[in-house]
This record gives structure tokens, sequence and C-alpha cells, in this order.
């Protein structure tokens, strides 16, 4: 076999490789972190329906408005998008975040916190030449005691409140 031959064939096998992630298995994973998040809103009005959380507290508002940024604009986010923000602004603060973290119930407290493990997945499946060279970064840094969940859930969750919604109109109010 000449060296051509197998260029050619490495060739076509890293594009029939990413045809399958990304139109199939990526889009099946994305389907189903869809779903469980419209399941996880779905939860979060039940809590306002079963009058365990007020539907007119910012902490209710607040966690609604998070869960759909997520749904409706995290799947067009890679992780470099968090990355580069990580880098720029290592301690970014939120009056916002800060406010619904002080506010919320545990029951929202874990859908939020289910919310952001749902939205680093999808800018994951967005980015899978980043993470397998951040998997080696991070476990070099786990070995040696620098990483920490929580600091990069943080980032994250200070990352969603800070991308603008889809439409400029603000929440309808509560009746």
């Amino acid at each position: 076999m000449n060296m051509t031959a197998i260029i050619i064939g490495v060739f076509l096998t890293c594009c029939v490789i990413s045809v399958f992630y990304w139109h199939v298995f990526r889009e099946t994973m994305l389907t189903g972190i869809r779903f469980r998040l419209f399941a996880r809103r779905d939860n979060l009005r039940r809590l306002a329906l079963d009058k365990r959380e007020d539907k007119s507290s910012f902490a209710y508002r607040a966690t609604e408005e998070f869960m759909c940024k997520v749904i409706a604009i995290v799947p067009s986010i890679s992780l470099a998008s968090l990355v580069v923000s990580m880098i720029r602004n290592p301690n970014p603060t939120s009056d916002a975040v800060d406010r619904l973290r002080k506010e919320a119930s545990p029951d929202l407290k874990e859908l939020m916190d289910k919310t952001v493990r749902d939205a680093l997945l999808i800018m994951v499946l967005n980015s899978p030449i980043l993470v397998g060279v951040a998997i080696v970064f991070g476990l070099l840094l786990w070995t040696v005691g620098k990483i920490n969940k929580m600091f990069v859930y943080r980032q994250t969750e200070h990352f969603i409140d800070e991308l603008s919604a889809e439409t400029s109109e603000p929440l309808p109010q509560p009746a």
C-alpha cells in the first residue's frame, strides 16, 4: 500500500467518524438532554402549582429564566466560550446569581445545580476536540490539587447568566 492510499483512508475514516459524531451521537445526546431540561422546567412549574414555591418570587423567576436560557441558547455554545470567559473573568460576580443563591429554596438550588451540569454537558458535546485536551489538562491539575468542581459550576452559572436572552422582551408577569 502506498502512502497516498493510507492518507486517503485516514481522511475518509475521520470524515465518517465526524459525520457520525455530529449528526447521530451529538444530536441524540442533545435531544435527551433537552427532554431532561424540559422535564426539569416542568418540575419547577409544578412546585409553583403545588404552592411549594411562589411563582412571583425573584428566586422562582430567575431559576425559570436560567433554565430557559440553557434550553434556548446553550446548545449553540461551545466549551471554548466558557473557557475564554473563565480566563477573562476569573472571579465573576453577579448580583442576580448571588441573590438567587441566597433566596432560593433547597428545591430551587437542586434544580439549578442539575441545570448547570446539563449546560456543561451540552457545551462538552459541542467541543469534542477541546474536551480531549481538557481531560488531559484537567487530570494534570487534579493530580496537583488545583482543580475545584464547584469553581467550574460557579463560573458556568455566571457565564450563562451573562448571556442575553433570545428576545429582549421581559418575562410576562405572573397573574
